[in-house]
């Protein structure tokens, strides 16, 4: 094997991940590229995560702004998370029990398949006014 073999065999998964976040970023307003990126990185099975979550959301919530942001606790050294947030302008309890449908039908169960996820669903509210 040449030396470029070995560097396009080592370079592959790369460029599929980098593929991928590009995807990602085509679904998602991405808060800070770089360090959703890097998370993305650390933890690769997010990727598939995060783009099937795209379509079951989009069940629930065909027209809200989906965004991916890296989030940290200041009390904790280290602590970086991503979170998928559904930003909406339903109702409160509308907008809460569409994501309790998405937890019960879908969401649980993925992410007890992954150990240490650092991948979250949360909701924010978008004012209705001008």
């Amino acid at each position: 094997m040449t030396a470029i073999q070995e560097q396009a065999i080592k370079t592959e998964p790369f460029d599929d991940l980098i593929a991928d976040f590009n995807k990602i970023r085509s679904l998602y307003t991405v808060e800070e590229p770089l360090e959703a990126f890097k998370l993305i990185i650390e933890q690769e099975v997010m990727v598939s995560l995060i783009l099937e979550a795209h379509s079951k959301i989009r069940e629930l919530f065909p027209s809200e702004r989906l965004a991916l942001e890296v989030k940290t606790d200041p009390q904790i050294a280290n602590w970086r998370s991503l979170w998928i947030t559904i930003y909406t302008k339903l109702e409160v309890d509308e907008a809460f029990e569409k994501l309790m449908i998405l937890d019960d039908t879908w969401w649980l169960d993925k992410i007890t398949t992954v150990t240490n996820s650092k991948l979250h669903i949360s909701l924010g509210f978008e004012s209705n006014e001008i």
